[in-house]
């Protein structure tokens, strides 16, 4: 029944009888809101009230859960990032053009089903003077708060545990989960961007207290929040809290719960702690997504600017900049593994496209599709300079486009990341990822004839387009690559 009311719907009246002959048209049309309204008002303060009766019983029983229901499960390393030798520099596409050749593919990789969104009605609560300011990558939110929150974990136990979550679910905290349900929605954060709220907004709560005061009411908001998350305790006495994600990550240390992985997302783990995990669920709990549909409504703080220019069409020249608050956003973004459609689903931010595409709209005006590939490709493929993750990072790491105008170096899938988007919003042109062993490139599905090395997919044909082969117009794929079959990565 709670799955079916999470979403408030707003009724809308499909016909007014006017009981009154006298009345004019303005006046039923006024009657027929005034109706319409009461009877939202109605709907709404049911769908709340019985929402508020499913926590209730919900948490009540989740209390007699934490009591008992503990078990010892081995924690294992994290994934390490795939090794995938990539070219040390750049390599130069030769002067003569090579006959197009088809490339052999694999199937395309589906797209990824959408997972629920947790969507719970905001709860009511009782009006509070007590804040809290919470930085949260340098955007200022207020939480309101109740003078009655005392989280005090003395010991680890599931008694002292279960007391302490029947005392956050007395109402003491619903002015709070309201706040942190409404700033999700307006700063248009994704579910790791609540998760990193719900852990900040915890730490200013809980001023003075220790971390596992902190990690309980992080884990607390998240189960009132929809989210599947299993709390943890180690034998050094420290509260920790396990995740599932839709995508594979590494460097984060996991468990597993009926084969299904949990992804530690404290901060303060050990890796020769023993762990004891609370296995029990919450009611309507949803997988997080990594997936990320925009980026983040941050405060904006300019970082230095770069200049970028292509070495073949020298007039395409730009100075960009990004928000260094969003760059220290992606910074804590989980490192995922084999799905670049997720970056570059990402786009770029809404400051760089309204910086940077008038500009690129006017240096693109009056060229076809393939001179407009080709200017953007040639951009891509010399403004940037080059250098492996390995050599910059220390390790594999995808970058969000935004991140690649920020950072001094990106690699072949950075660029082709940051290609993509810049054809399917300046072109308007279909494009998809194409994963070679040790190596991303795109192709693009032109309107019109434009000949090269290409792909047959079911929607059509796809000229490979290589940002990081330096001077190879449309249509030129590494030579390499020709001969070894690719993954197709389709995209949004």
């Amino acid at each position: 029944m709670f799955s079916e009311m999470k979403r408030l719907i707003i009724i809308v009246l499909t016909a007014f009888v006017s009981t009154a002959a006298a009345q004019t048209p303005q006046e039923e049309y006024d009657a027929w809101k005034k109706q319409a309204r009461e009877s939202y008002s109605r709907y709404r303060k049911q769908t709340i009230d019985d929402y508020q009766a499913f926590r209730k019983k919900a948490n009540e029983e989740y209390a007699e859960f934490v009591k008992t229901a503990w078990a010892a499960i081995g924690r294992k390393p994290a994934v390490e990032p795939p090794e995938e030798p990539k070219p040390p520099q750049q390599p130069v596409a030769p002067d003569e053009r090579p006959e197009p050749q088809p490339i052999p593919h694999e199937d395309v990789a589906p797209m990824p089903a959408p997972q629920p969104v947790p969507e719970v009605p905001i709860p009511v609560a009782p009006p509070t003077d007590n804040t809290v300011s919470v930085d949260y990558y340098g955007t200022e939110i207020t939480i309101h708060t109740n003078k009655d929150i005392d989280i005090s974990i003395e010991e680890l136990s599931g008694e002292v545990l279960s007391a302490a979550w029947t005392a956050l679910s007395d109402g003491r905290c619903d002015a709070m989960l309201a706040d942190c349900l409404s700033a999700k929605k307006t700063l248009g954060i994704g579910d790791w961007g609540y998760i990193t709220l719900l852990e900040k907004v915890a730490k200013c709560v809980t001023k003075g207290n220790s971390s596992n005061e902190a990690v309980f009411l992080q884990q607390w908001l998240l189960t009132q929040s929809g989210y599947k998350s299993r709390l943890a305790m180690t034998r050094r006495s420290v509260l920790q809290i396990y995740m599932p994600f839709d995508v594979l990550v590494f460097n984060m240390p996991y468990i597993e719960i009926d084969e299904e992985p949990y992804f530690i997302i404290s901060k303060n783990s050990r890796e020769d702690d023993e762990i004891k995990v609370l296995t029990a669920g919450f009611p309507e709990e949803h997988l997080t997504s990594l997936r990320v549909a925009g980026s983040p409504k941050l405060t904006y703080k300019a970082c230095r600017r770069k200049t970028l220019r292509s070495k073949k069409y020298p007039s395409v020249t730009l100075q960009t900049e990004v928000n260094s608050n969003l760059i220290a956003y992606y910074n804590d973004y989980p490192k995922v593994s084999g799905s670049w459609d997720l970056y570059a689903n990402a786009s770029l931010s809404g400051e760089v496209k309204r910086s940077m595409y008038p500009k690129l709209r006017k240096m693109l005006e009056g060229k076809n599709e393939r001179q407009k590939a080709d200017i953007l490709l040639n951009w891509v493929q010399t403004a940037f300079e080059y250098k492996t993750d390995e050599d910059q990072f220390g390790s594999e790491r995808s970058l969000f486009a935004d991140e690649s105008l920020y950072y001094p170096y990106c690699d072949c899938e950075d660029r082709s990341i940051l290609y993509s988007i810049l054809i399917r919003d300046l072109v308007g042109l279909d494009v998809v990822l194409l994963h070679f062993p040790g190596h991303l490139a795109t192709a693009v599905r032109f309107k019109t004839n434009v000949d090269g090395d290409y792909l047959e997919l079911e929607d059509g044909r796809y000229i490979v387009c290589d940002p990081t082969y330096i001077n190879a117009s449309v249509g030129m794929a590494m030579p390499d690559c020709k001969k070894q079959e690719v993954r197709v990565f389709s995209l949004q």
